[in-house]
């Protein structure tokens, strides 16, 4: 994705004032292993919780209240996507379908079967929803991008195996950028895809490694209203943000506070409190093994699997024009003024 092709993108620079950490949401016990997340009209957040056996979705309010849980009945849960209609779309690794169910709990369908033929689907993991409405999902082992109507119906794909522009090796995350681009995060490949709607490639980002710019085992992907990129790096414990001309900017590693339900639960049990008293903080803050980003509303929201809460971070930035700044020096360097 390049300035020319992020048609979303309507500015020249974007001031990068800050990009502080917010607040957290949920808790052990409560947002289990959540291996994806989706973020409701009010900010609240449904957890995929991924189990030994199966999984369920639990759901938190923006206040850090237990809304309570819904689902269940898979086998090994992977992604989750949400549409128009608020109804939430579960991707079934183990069992190969997908799984329709409105927020209240009520099962409306399921639709899926195995295989490598065009329209089956090998372990399928996170999916989104294109800007006409139409479901992409990352079909992980058979090493492709497929669309189909919400109702099942098989649109078309893209993707094959290997490690050339183009190809796939166990892709996990898509997204969709405001010009319509598909963003895949290419899993053992190491890095990121950019593609058009139709499934044409436009450019690779990214390479094996845990220096700036480089990734381990990328899984969840989002794109702001920016263009920006947030790619949860999963086997570095940390989220990367890049441009929408796929330059590395920063990284996110953890900071959570405890949340509402957290200071509740420590201050009505002695042992725990004693125990977080006598303990040192610095690794409690930082993401473990983070597989979901959601950005929404200028809010990064982190799906840290491994500390069984969501993490979320308040983006402050400003579109410039062309007329609002200099051109693009020769040799550029960034000082503190």
């Amino acid at each position: 994705m390049t300035t020319e092709t992020a048609a979303g993108s309507d500015y020249e620079v974007l001031l990068r004032a800050g990009f502080p950490y917010e607040k957290t949401l949920g808790m052990r016990r409560i947002t289990w292993y959540p291996i994806d997340i989706e973020v409701g009209p009010e900010n609240e957040v449904h957890c995929l919780g991924r189990f030994d056996v199966g999984g369920s979705i639990r759901t938190v309010s923006w206040a850090d209240k237990d809304l309570g849980g819904i689902g269940g009945g898979w086998t090994w849960p992977s992604g989750m996507a949400q549409d128009q209609d608020g109804r939430l779309f579960i991707s079934d690794e183990g069992a190969h379908n997908i799984t329709i169910l409105r927020t209240d709990g009520e099962e409306v369908a399921r639709w899926g079967e195995y295989g490598t033929d065009v329209g089956q689907l090998n372990k399928p993991s996170h999916m989104v929803f294109d800007r006409n409405g139409d479901l992409l999902i990352s079909d992980t082992q058979n090493h492709r991008i497929q669309k189909f109507s919400a109702d099942g119906k098989f649109i078309s794909t893209f993707g094959s195996f290997g490690s050339e522009v183009g190809e796939f090796n166990m892709p996990w995350g898509v997204a969709v950028a405001p010009g319509g681009e598909i963003v895949v995060s290419d899993w053992r490949n190491d890095r990121f895809q950019v593609f058009s709607e139709t499934g044409k490639p436009i450019d690779t980002f990214g390479s094996s490694g845990s220096e700036r710019g480089e990734l381990s085992r990328p899984a969840g992907i989002a794109v702001d209203e920016d263009s920006d990129i947030y790619i949860a790096d999963r086997g570095n414990d940390r989220v990367c943000l890049f441009d929408r001309n796929g330059r590395y900017v920063e990284q996110f590693i953890g900071d959570s506070t405890l949340g509402e339900m957290g200071r509740i639960y420590i201050l009505t049990n002695l042992k725990v409190l004693r125990l977080r008293d006598m303990a040192h903080l610095e690794p409690i803050k930082r993401f473990k093994s983070p597989s979901s980003v959601r950005a929404k509303d200028g809010r990064l929201f982190v799906g840290d699997y491994g500390c069984h809460r969501v993490q979320v971070y308040k983006k402050e930035a400003y579109r410039l024009s062309a007329d609002e700044v200099m051109d693009k020096p020769a040799v550029p360097n960034l000082f503190t003024v």
